[in-house]
């Protein structure tokens, strides 16, 4: 029989054996979960400098938001909660949403359609918040589902294409709030303006999180971006649902390019040309930067945005441009040119730094002086038409920010606030929203993904 201070001895020296070979098995572990991580997040990877910007707001800017009932934590949770079918539709947000009426006999809506990019401005917000499984998620989503097979994003798919409809919750689907040339449609056509905006949110995300495959991935995208030169746009000749000319070039009345294809409500345009909202140029720059033979293409595009501003008295800018057949201003038999379309090239220059001051002076007037903005504008007159621009105001809070405009920020952010819902029982609580026909109240996609970026 031992000794006991033998036993007890070895007790401890088994003990201490153990407790060395914990710590070391706990070591090794976080040991393979950081190498992991790091190899995951490109750490040992050469990264390519994308050149981004970045523009902030100022103190004041963050004191006027702060003194208001805007919760900057809310919104994006509420509103993707909100159009994304709770959650049957994840990863996709629908494009909006129309709350219920007071009584059984109006019942909430929601869109039968998912915008590409809206799902793009959800991307850049999963990357901007650090979110990078679900910006993982949302990339393989779009590859998968919104891109044709020559790369391009697809303007839009109808929601019961991505999940079936018995898989979603219970709600009216509708397309009576729809941009209208969706519902002439029988396939979705490319959206440029969606494929430069994918550009954008693939470098913010290789800036966080990327390596070479992704590296890759953007040089391909953007070879598409500026070898696409003159790819079809689509676009509803007139918004008030009644058959109207073809749109009216500064070189021809009638281009000879252009098809036309008739229904009974509305005239289908099919163009020959790229959308001036679709040149992101800021995108570009950065493209140009990791792959320096687009440096010419790049400086094109800045020339063809500049240059198609309608004028000076009007400082808003063309539909779209066509080589052939250059400038064209607006679509419909009213010649109004639409505004938020403009707003987006105002941004595009303002953030390479090549805004003119005509313009950005003549959307300041607009909101000081009106205090609203319109969804157009008539070329001749400069009269506006009678439906309130949504979209509109957060692109404006944008530039302002660029810009370091403490009064435009604060005038343009107590607009945006009207619409803004703060009733604690409402399902568009933290929202922003838009009034519709008949008093209906809806909450849309893309003001809310815009505000989450600009200041959420």
């Amino acid at each position: 029989m031992p000794a006991l201070t033998s036993v007890k001895y070895s007790n401890k020296k088994v003990k201490k054996i153990v407790t060395i070979s914990v710590i070391a098995v706990v070591a090794v572990i976080a040991i393979v979960v950081g190498v992991k991580f790091l190899l995951e997040s490109g750490a040992f990877s050469k990264k390519e400098d994308t050149a981004a910007n970045s523009f902030s707001m100022t103190d004041e800017m963050n004191q006027v938001v702060s003194e208001t009932e805007f919760h900057k934590g809310y919104m994006f949770s509420r509103v993707t909660k909100i159009l994304s079918d709770d959650p049957e539709m994840n990863p996709w947000v629908l494009s909006w949403y129309v709350l219920p009426g007071t009584t059984r006999s109006v019942p909430a809506m929601q869109s039968a359609y998912v915008d590409t990019f809206d799902q793009v401005l959800l991307l850049e917000s999963y990357v901007r918040e650090g979110k990078r499984s679900a910006a993982k998620k949302m990339i393989d989503a779009i590859d998968a589902s919104l891109t044709d097979e020559s790369g391009y994003l697809l303007k839009f798919k109808r929601a019961d294409e991505l999940v079936p409809e018995d898989k979603r919750a219970e709600v009216e689907k509708s397309d009576l709030y729809e941009d209208q040339s969706n519902l002439l449609l029988t396939d979705p056509p490319i959206s440029m303006e969606a494929t430069t905006r994918y550009l954008r949110a693939l470098m913010n995300y290789y800036d966080k999180w990327g390596d070479g495959k992704l590296l890759d991935k953007i040089h391909d995208l953007s070879g598409k971006v500026f070898g696409a030169g003159a790819k079809s746009s689509y676009r509803a000749a007139d918004r008030a649902a009644r058959p109207t000319p073809i749109p009216v070039t500064e070189r021809t009345l009638v281009p000879e390019e252009t098809e036309e294809e008739q229904t009974e409500d509305m005239t289908l345009v099919q163009s020959t040309g790229v959308e001036i909202c679709a040149m992101d140029l800021d995108a570009m720059r950065r493209a140009a930067v990791l792959f320096p033979e687009y440096q010419g293409k790049y400086e094109e595009m800045i020339k063809i945005v500049k240059e198609g501003k309608i004028s000076k008295e009007l400082p808003l800018y063309a539909w779209m441009y066509s080589e052939d057949l250059g400038y064209t201003y607006y679509t419909g038999s009213a010649g109004n040119a639409e505004l938020v379309p403009s707003l987006y090239a105002m941004v595009h220059l303002a953030e390479i730094g090549q805004l003119d001051e005509d313009g950005y002076a003549w959307v300041s007037q607009q909101i000081y002086n009106e205090g609203f903005l319109y969804t157009s504008y008539n070329i001749m007159s400069g009269a506006p038409s009678d439906q309130e621009a949504s979209e509109a105001y957060p692109l404006v809070l944008y530039l302002a920010m660029i810009k370091g405009d403490n009064d435009l920020f604060t005038a343009t952010f107590t607009a945006m606030m009207r619409n803004y819902a703060t009733l604690d029982t409402s399902v568009a609580l933290y929202d922003f929203f838009r009034n519709v026909d008949d008093s209906r109240i809806a909450v849309y996609a893309r003001e809310n993904l815009l505000m989450e970026l600009i200041i959420g």
